[in-house]
């Protein structure tokens, strides 16, 4: 059976997304998946094309997504449309905030760029503890489960 594509992409300028994201990645791996684990800077449309689903881990800066975030999703965009791609995809923030402005947002680009949530969107409200990183790996493993049933 091939492995399923899961890309993960996140932003993090304090460390926390970035030790959360890679907690993902790993359950993920050892759920049996292939994973492109990237820096919201460095993922682009080809990782997109060559994912079946995407999990996002980003903080909310100001009450919105951050700049980087909202950047790879720009240049993403049209090639989805595109191609038609319609990814499941699920979202994870660490902040300090309520995270309302940033999922919102989130949810009107998803809207567009046909990306299909698996779940709402997860929030962890300031430094992650052990039941946040267990949530998210939580999450990384449904994803993958979900994709190999093909759930999505």
């Amino acid at each position: 059976m091939a492995k399923s594509n899961l890309l993960i992409v996140y932003h993090s300028q304090s460390g926390r997304n970035l030790r959360l994201a890679y907690a993902a990645a790993r359950c993920a791996e050892a759920a049996g998946a292939s994973v492109r684990l990237l820096r919201a800077s460095e993922a682009g449309s080809r990782d997109v094309i060559w994912a079946e689903a995407l999990l996002l881990v980003f903080p909310e800066n100001f009450g919105q997504l951050p700049g980087a975030l909202k950047d790879f999703l720009d240049r993403s965009f049209y090639s989805a449309c595109a191609r038609e791609l319609i990814l499941p995809y699920a979202a994870y923030l660490c902040t300090g905030n309520d995270g309302e402005g940033a999922v919102r947002a989130l949810q009107r680009i998803a809207k567009g760029m046909v990306l299909k949530p698996v779940t709402e969107a997860i929030i962890c409200k300031g430094p992650p503890q052990a039941e946040d990183f267990a949530a998210l790996e939580e999450l990384a493993e449904a994803m993958v489960a979900g994709l190999e049933m093909g759930i999505y």
